[in-house]
């Protein structure tokens, strides 16, 4: 079983009622500020974000000038070179946000081909020689429309997602689909586990959102939200309670089974996997993935 942490019991700073706008409805009233903390890299930097009284949305009060910061080249996770295989393909998709091109390269092994990946934090344009290539550059300044794109956990990075969501519904091809995986704030682990919550993930995730703040964006940008499909998995769970600990996520490793004396021992390991799946199956999981269509 994990913990049952409870935000109330902690000894972080409470959350404070604020008259900021919510970003995403624009609600005024009831909404709170709250201070999660950058945990990754355990630097401990705490951050305003807004909880809206509404909609749900979390979002940074005001999103780092240097935001490049907190993505270091020698330290973030996506931005390690992947393994790759040459294989021949046929379908063309792009990925935004995608880092290094890990999960392209793993579609080009597959058999897909003219992949295209873009990421405004890369330190310059990729081009594996194999069809697949990485551009430095964000969404609005991609060519052309896709009939498939994605973006996996980086849309909540994005500091205008109205913005960058009227971007990819311009990208779309007729008939195509865009798919948003993500974090969640509606879910048990949030209110579980309050600012100890592994998703928060500040200063890097400027918007937590819910099915209620998706749904208005999609709306907004013309694009209707056709399926959540719900994939939180046990590690989440497991950082969370680390992060009660104290530890940051660069060291999450060393507490897998088999690892340092104090490490999770098997049976738990089993049981925070067992325990995302149900929550996956009720709909509380704190990630999914979001299919959206031009209404």
């Amino acid at each position: 079983m994990w913990s049952g942490y409870c935000a109330s019991g902690t000894n972080v700073k409470p959350a404070i009622v604020t008259d900021r706008v919510c970003r995403i409805c624009g609600n005024t009233e009831g909404n709170q500020s709250v201070f999660p903390k950058e945990m990754m890299f355990g630097w401990r930097e705490a951050f305003e974000y807004l909880e809206c009284a509404r909609c749900g949305c979390l979002q940074i009060a005001e999103v780092p000038e240097n935001l490049a910061r907190y993505y270091p080249s020698d330290g973030y996770y996506s931005y390690k070179a992947p393994k790759q295989k040459r294989y021949p393909g046929w379908l063309l998709i792009v990925d935004i946000g995608c880092g290094a091109g890990g999960l392209l390269l793993l579609l080009q092994r597959e058999g897909f081909r003219s992949l295209l990946g873009a990421d405004p934090f890369i330190q310059a344009d990729i081009d594996y020689g194999n069809g697949v290539r990485i551009l430095k550059r964000g969404v609005e300044e991609l060519d052309g429309q896709f009939d498939f794109v994605m973006l996996h956990h980086s849309f909540e990075h994005v500091p205008d997602p109205a913005r960058t969501l009227n971007a990819l519904r311009q990208r779309l091809a007729p008939g195509g689909t865009l798919l948003l995986r993500m974090p969640v704030a509606d879910s048990y682990a949030r209110r579980n586990y309050g600012l100890h919550w592994q998703a928060w993930e500040a200063p890097r995730h400027l918007h937590l959102h819910t099915s209620r703040s998706m749904d208005l964006l999609a709306a907004a940008a013309g694009l209707a939200v056709a399926q959540i499909v719900f994939d939180s998995e046990g590690q989440r769970l497991s950082s969370s309670e680390l992060y009660i600990r104290g530890v940051p996520y660069v060291e999450h490793g060393k507490y897998r089974p088999g690892g340092r004396a104090d490490a999770f021992t098997h049976a738990q390991w089993d049981n925070f996997q067992a325990q995302a799946a149900e929550l996956n199956r009720k709909g509380e999981g704190d990630t999914a993935c979001f299919y959206l269509r031009a209404r």
